[in-house]
């Protein structure tokens, strides 16, 4: 048998609890009211009272003559005024009870509601309690709520989920601490060891300072790219950007426009595969950067003589954007963390290479902001591909998808030779 979820809040189990205090509270109210009123009952009703009150003679007139009775005495008078007198009486001892009964139910209702709302607030009383244990420093604490699925049970599950992720925040915050004072540490302290050695020269030449200047200069431009990403990386401004369509083959024959002097000094060939007409609604900006930070990388580390290709197309609802080359693959114990910050997979020829290690950190924040995700595959000797899926302005049908097949195994293909 089905049972309603309202059934199992916290609102449900209030109105059963109150209504049935109510009602038993109410039930001994009725009982002990006519109780007490039947065990209070008068037993004798005096007629010589009645006959003094209502049938006495009147004060003597004028003269001192004394007059007959104020009412003529008859068997049915009296009987009705002693029925007036026993309901008079009732009605006193009624209100007299009906006034203890009252202020007993307020007494006990009031102690019952008290109960039951430290029964019902106990876990509010754990979550206080546990968020006060909670500082930067101790963030193990959590409720463990084991009631039923109410409105406390999904409070503490917030809580507890809130305290993870802020557990895991504050983490690679000081994991972020550590990785970028060493970056800055790094280039800082190559500055001053080349100015103490050559300080240390007293017959230093011109081509040592000029060696000096050119290691300082390097330097500074490593400071500043690491800086640059930094401010990036740390903007809140990505959560809201502001969206445009854009076409997807534009911005990959951009980014292969620009990025080819770099791979031509390297000798690594860029070749660009776009099917036509697949637009998003995104940011060109942010979009841009992500693509050319990942052909960047990809320059940078599939080695001289490789090849580099850069593919749009649509996959039903997704537009995606692949960054490949055929170099010397990735590890698998490396993909796990290859969007890490700082992470190298190489570190030594990372810094030969002038990276700062936030590249593709950098992608995946962009990336995210934009609503979309990204991806590594990797073959060790065959090649890594990136892939960048967003949402497209519309899925394609069956037709168009088709047609989206045969033209992106006709689509235009430019190598970086080719201008």
């Amino acid at each position: 048998m089905h049972i309603p979820a309202f059934t199992r809040s916290i609102r449900f189990r209030l109105t059963v609890w109150y209504s049935s205090l109510l009602l038993v509270f109410g039930v001994a109210f009725v009982l002990a009211l006519n109780i007490a009123v039947r065990l209070d009952q008068p037993r004798v009703v005096s007629i010589e009272n009645i006959l003094a009150e209502q049938y006495a003679p009147e004060a003597p007139g004028p003269g001192g003559a004394l007059t007959g009775p104020r009412r003529t005495i008859t068997p049915g008078l009296l009987v009705r005024d002693a029925e007036d007198q026993i309901y008079s009486e009732n009605l006193d001892r009624l209100r007299l009870w009906s006034l203890f009964s009252v202020v007993g139910l307020a007494v006990a209702s009031g102690v019952g509601g008290y109960v039951l709302s430290g029964m019902m607030l106990r876990p509010v009383r754990d979550i206080t309690e546990a968020a006060a244990e909670i500082t930067a420093s101790n963030l193990g604490k959590r409720i463990n709520y084991e009631g039923p699925k109410d409105e406390l049970w999904a409070l503490s599950q917030t809580f507890d989920s809130m305290v993870d992720r802020l557990e895991h925040s504050f983490e690679r915050q000081r994991q972020f601490v550590q990785d970028a004072s060493h970056e800055l540490r790094t280039p800082l302290a190559a500055i001053r060891t080349n100015i103490e050695v050559t300080e240390m020269d007293p017959d230093a030449s011109v081509e040592e300072y000029q060696d000096l200047l050119a290691t300082i200069k390097g330097q500074t431009d490593r400071l500043t790219r690491l800086s640059e990403d930094l401010l990036l990386l740390t903007r809140e401004d990505h959560d809201r950007p502001e969206r445009e369509p854009v076409e997807l083959g534009t911005i990959a024959r951009e980014v292969i426009r620009e990025m080819q002097p770099v791979a031509q000094s390297r000798n690594v060939s860029l070749n660009v595969t776009s099917a036509d007409g697949i637009e998003v609604v995104t940011n060109p900006d942010l979009l841009y950067r992500s693509v050319l930070n990942l052909v960047d990388n990809a320059i940078k580390y599939s080695g001289e003589g490789s090849a580099v290709t850069v593919r749009t197309r649509q996959e039903s609802a997704s537009a995606l954007i692949e960054v490949a080359d055929n170099g010397a693959g990735i590890p698998p114990e490396n993909l796990g963390r290859i969007f890490d910050r700082f992470y190298r997979v190489d570190r030594g020829r990372s810094r030969r290479e002038g990276g700062t290690g936030l590249g593709l950190a950098i992608v995946k924040e962009l990336v995210e902001s934009l609503g979309g995700t990204v991806n590594v595959s990797s073959d060790v000797g065959k090649g890594t591909a990136f892939t960048i899926a967003l949402p497209a302005s519309r899925p394609l049908g069956r037709t168009e998808r088709s047609e989206a097949i045969a033209s992106a195994e006709t689509a235009l293909s430019i190598s970086a030779g080719q201008g």
